[in-house]
């Protein structure tokens, strides 16, 4: 069953996953890009938030889900 995350979870997620992201510049808002993610980072990440949210993001999606406010809302709507 699909769960969803809040915007703290999400940024705990991005935090844990060891990536180059600056994380002092990691905020909700933020392009995860702009702060330094990369391709392997995203797909990181994004692994990490399908697991604990109990969701699938179809590759089709992906490049949608560039802030952690996009994949909270992503996760909400796939969770309702």
């Amino acid at each position: 069953m699909a769960t969803s995350l809040t915007a703290f979870q999400v940024l705990e997620i991005v935090r844990a996953a060891q990536t180059r992201i600056q994380l002092d510049a990691l905020t909700p808002s933020a392009s995860l890009r702009d702060i330094g993610a990369d391709s392997l980072d995203m797909m990181t990440i994004l692994l990490d938030v399908q697991t604990a949210a109990g969701v699938e993001i179809p590759d089709a999606d992906v490049g949608k889900l560039t802030t952690v406010d996009s994949i909270v809302e992503y996760v909400s709507r796939l969770a309702s």
